[in-house]
């Protein structure tokens, strides 16, 4: 090989990254969390929280590069596309899914312990996989404002990153590393899902395209427009409700400062959202109490009510002809 061609490989692979063709990351990255712990529950019985940590465009040679050997990699199957997608699962989370998927204690943290990968690990954590998949598939659609006829599927599960060709060692993939917490004593385990540029562009131009529905509101209509934008713009009083309890009055008078009042400790897992209401039971959401910068927060574990969000858009919508 010349020293003119050598040059030029070392140039194509250090090359800079492209940019995603769905730009909304956050948006996908958030969607998917969400879609997946809605899942998880299900699947391992169990309260989980997932979050992600970083999500980046970068070189597929770098990523393997990383990649600990051997590691559980789940090949992953993209319809219309020569190309592959990969998910790499840690080795403390591997364990963590499969103790749980045996029966294993949701309220304790065992030591995970390295040992090889057998068929019975890959055959626990295909159901994971299949529901990281689907999260995905969901949180492309949500980005893309648009259902996708590409669809993704487990092909198989490797333990060596160098025996993989999901695609070109200089494309460009995008990568989502997410860590997710299990359980009440919150198992924790890494993962990462690599998909290749290519096959997002795949997902884009297979999605449908829907013409958004024109507002047929008369334009001079400005005191309707003006009232619409009155309602969105009103202010709410947000209140994050831990627990409620039944008391009689007596107790309530002969309360003190200083008295404990004993509250279930599941509770930060079920904070209820709540608004200014007549009805005290009338819950916009459910969250979960965690810290943020050093501050209290809660986190949305259940997207607001249907019921709730159909009477706000009421409230803000404006009038159009049939």
């Amino acid at each position: 090989m010349s020293v003119a061609a050598d040059v030029l490989i070392k140039k194509v692979e250090k090359a800079r990254v492209s940019r995603s063709p769905i730009t909304q990351l956050d948006l996908i990255g958030d969607a998917f969390v969400r879609e997946l712990d809605d899942r998880l529950r299900v699947l391992i019985n169990t309260i989980t929280s997932t979050m992600v940590i970083d999500c980046e465009v970068r070189k597929l040679s770098s990523v393997l590069e990383e990649i600990p050997v051997p590691a559980m990699l789940a090949l992953i199957n993209v319809e219309r596309s020569k190309n592959k997608a990969l998910i790499n699962i840690s080795n403390d989370l591997l364990f963590h899914i499969v103790d749980l998927r045996l029966g294993g204690d949701p309220s304790a943290v065992p030591i995970p312990t390295a040992r090889s990968i057998t068929e019975i690990d890959c055959g626990l954590c295909a159901d994971f996989i299949n529901c990281m998949l689907t999260s995905f598939t969901e949180a492309l659609v949500t980005a893309l404002e648009a259902p996708s006829q590409t669809k993704l599927s487990l092909a198989t599960f490797e333990e060596h990153a160098t025996l993989l060709a999901i695609a070109p060692d200089n494309a460009d993939v995008l990568v989502l590393n997410a860590s997710l917490d299990m359980g009440e004593a919150a198992r924790s385990g890494d993962f990462e899902l690599i998909i290749p540029l290519s096959v997002l562009d795949i997902f884009k131009s297979s999605a449908k395209k829907f013409e958004p529905r024109a507002s047929t509101a008369a334009a001079s209509d400005l005191w309707q427009r003006h009232m619409s934008e009155v309602a969105a713009s009103t202010k709410a009083r947000l209140y994050s409700v831990m627990h409620r309890m039944p008391m009689q009055v007596s107790d309530l008078q002969a309360l003190k400062p200083g008295q404990m009042l004993e509250i279930p400790g599941s509770c930060r897992h079920g904070i209820s959202l709540c608004i200014d209401s007549t009805d005290p039971n009338d819950t916009l959401a459910i969250g979960q109490l965690g810290a943020l910068s050093g501050k209290k927060a809660v986190k949305l574990i259940d997207p607001p009510s249907e019921a709730f969000q159909a009477r706000l858009r009421r409230m803000i919508e404006i009038n159009e002809e049939p």
